[in-house]
């Protein structure tokens, strides 16, 4: 059985899948990969399934080794540089390719490209055990992962049996993109809290990403939002879903993302539409944001054309030594 040993996890490396399904009732988040655009695409260079986990890391990735088997790992959205154990030598990987690690190679995974998350896909997943019907690490509940917790130096890391082991490597020619410009929003379900120059507002300034932000969601700084009269942020707690834009009191909005609580007790203004969630949960600190309004058939359009962006981004694949 192939492993991974992590020799150094980065800031915040941790096991993810698609997520945990069904139990927000309970009181269970979903979790699973922030960036499904990066996580997904990664997995299909390797011809894996779309949910296979992998390990998810923030600003700069773990080094790993491959111990007692190759592994066939895909660089989703940053590069790295691998030492081959024979003799020693040492290459460049490239983002958005894949690249076969023979027992005792290492490869150091490198910032992060065009956003503040990566992947390090394998070919069969990452095989940890499935907790309440998923591998993603929940780190708040300790659920799921390898001990519920971030990876550290020494792990050992289990992969799965590759769909195709003698598959051979890919690489995206270009960059891929799941667009760009203004996050597009699908206002409420309490927008009536809101004073009508303050919704107004929200689409015409610029916002910023503040740094007290992580994978629960990102708080923006900018002009604060105003509240109706006679209305507030506190709310009775509903249900939260991916890309909820909860605005609390100081009136400075908070985008939830995948370690979102399963309810929240602040106003919602709206909702970043599904197509939109994964690059906004690649900004970074201090990057500006943007919002316009759509509709529903116009988010519902929107899913339709992600999948079929990252449907063509895999295809366009090519094969690499």
């Amino acid at each position: 059985m192939p492993n991974l040993r992590i020799h150094r996890p980065g800031p915040l490396s941790t096991i993810q899948d698609r997520g945990r399904f069904g139990l927000q009732a309970l009181g269970i988040p979903t979790a699973g990969a922030a960036d499904a655009f990066a996580f997904r695409l990664g997995n299909r260079l390797l011809g894996n399934p779309d949910g296979a986990a992998a390990i998810e890391y923030w600003v700069l990735g773990p080094e790993i080794e491959a111990v007692d088997e190759p592994v066939r790992v895909a660089l989703a959205a940053g590069g790295g540089t691998l030492t081959r154990a024979a003799d020693g030598s040492r290459w460049t990987m490239p983002a958005w390719r894949t690249v076969t690690l023979l027992p005792g190679d290492r490869i150091a995974l490198g910032p992060t490209q065009g956003g503040a998350v990566g992947y390090a896909c394998v070919a069969g997943g990452v095989d940890v055990p499935e907790v309440m019907g998923s591998r993603s690490t929940y780190v708040r509940a300790a659920l799921g992962g390898l001990n519920g917790r971030p990876l550290k130096t020494g792990d050992l890391v289990p992969v799965g049996v590759a769909v195709d082991p003698a598959a051979g490597n890919r690489a995206l020619v270009t960059p891929p993109s799941d667009g760009e410009g203004p996050f597009r929003v699908l206002l409420g379900p309490q927008d009536d809290h809101f004073a009508p120059e303050a919704i107004a507002r929200f689409f015409s300034q610029p916002f910023a990403i503040s740094p007290q932000s992580d994978r629960m969601g990102k708080r923006l700084t900018g002009e604060p939002l105003a509240f109706a009269e006679g209305k507030g942020a506190d709310i009775t707690s509903d249900a939260m879903v991916a890309g909820a834009i909860q605005v609390p009191g100081s009136g400075e909005p908070i985008v939830m993302l995948a370690d979102r609580a399963t309810v929240g007790g602040y106003a919602k203004i709206g909702a970043v539409i599904g197509a939109d969630i994964a690059r906004f949960a690649r900004l970074k600190p201090g990057q500006e944001v943007r919002f316009a309004k759509v509709s529903v058939a116009e988010a519902e359009a929107a899913a339709h054309a992600f999948e079929t962006i990252l449907r063509d981004a895999a295809d366009a694949a090519v094969a690499v030594e």
